[in-house]
């Protein structure tokens, strides 16, 4: 019989021996290093426990502190960049002010223009920047506030240059009346004065058509010679225009006459320029014409009694037409 069965006193110690005994078996089936299932937290790992928890919340602060650091460091480059750009602005204005100035009376409409432009995009950039500014003032603190205020100082002065741009404006429209009304006088005197010379009427020996007087020759010259006579008289070898300006000129020709015409391609073969060096788009020349015959070619050109036009050398000897516009 066991110590368990001799005396009623002595199951208690039995029972524990014998848990004690169960415990330590168990602990040997146990895999060698598995940590015990139900063991209580020690004091040492609930401090170890602590002190992690309190390092992980102390670098998710340093990232929050370094996010708002890096907020607040934006919004100061993008004050500095405001403040730059409105002194930009400023300056601009002011140099667009100068030059106003400097050409009053020479370019009165597009100068006003350009003024009324520039000072459109001027407001609204200021407009811009202190939208921003009032936007960014909550998050930015006391250093936001100052530069506000700075700028607020500002404010005033660029109202000084804005009432003064809008006093040159009003220069400007009250010159540009008075040169509306200076236009319009010219314009009476220039009415006036073409009145005169239409009554006046064309020189003596010259034939008159729509604007211009027109001189034919009796004499027969180089084609050079024949266009510094015209130049000598005020006026030019013919420029045919239209086919009206044509018609005219080949009723006043007879069917055995020719005349030079201020029609040549003597500084590039084959580029057929007028005196006056502007392009038309008539042209009349006759069937294979231009066609640049002969051993030292043909350069300047005539025209015929049937309004048609060739081209010959022009050391020729023939008689000329003059054009004197009025």
């Amino acid at each position: 019989m066991s110590q368990c069965e001799d005396a009623f006193g002595t199951y208690e110690k039995c029972d524990f021996a014998e848990g004690m005994e169960l415990e330590k078996k168990e602990q040997k089936k146990a895999p060698k290093g598995a940590a015990p299932s139900h063991l209580p937290l020690s004091p040492e790992r609930a401090i170890a426990l602590l002190y992690v928890l309190l390092a992980v919340a102390f670098v998710f602060f340093m990232a929050l502190t370094i996010v708002n650091l890096q907020r607040v460091s934006a919004v100061w480059e993008e004050l500095k960049r405001a403040r730059m750009h409105t002194e930009s602005s400023h300056t601009t204005a002011w140099y667009n002010l100068s030059e106003v100035q400097h050409s009053l009376g020479q370019q009165l409409s597009g100068d006003l223009q350009v003024i009324q432009g520039q000072l459109l995009r001027v407001s609204r950039e200021v407009e811009n920047v202190w939208r921003n500014l009032t936007q960014c003032r909550a998050e930015c603190g006391e250093e936001l506030s100052d530069r506000l205020r700075v700028l607020a100082a500002e404010k005033p002065w660029l109202e000084v240059v804005l009432r003064q741009l809008t006093e040159v404006e009003q220069e400007q429209s009250r010159a540009l009346a008075l040169l509306n009304a200076s236009l319009e006088e010219t314009r009476g005197l220039s009415a006036r004065f073409e009145a005169l010379r239409l009554r006046a009427g064309c020189p003596t020996g010259w034939q008159e058509f729509a604007t211009s007087c027109y001189f034919f020759s009796t004499d027969a010259k180089p084609w050079l010679t024949a266009r510094n006579y015209c130049t000598n008289h005020k006026a030019h070898l013919v420029i045919i225009d239209n086919e009206e300006e044509n018609g005219f000129l080949a009723r006043h020709i007879t069917d055995n006459q020719v005349f030079w015409l201020g029609l040549s391609d003597t500084e590039s073969e084959g580029n057929w320029q007028w005196v006056d060096r502007r392009s038309r788009s008539f042209l009349s020349w006759n069937n294979g014409e231009p066609n640049d015959a002969g051993h030292d070619g043909e350069d300047c050109a005539i025209i015929y009694s049937n309004g048609r036009w060739n081209d010959i050398g022009c050391s020729s000897n023939e008689a000329w037409i003059c054009e004197q516009t009025f």
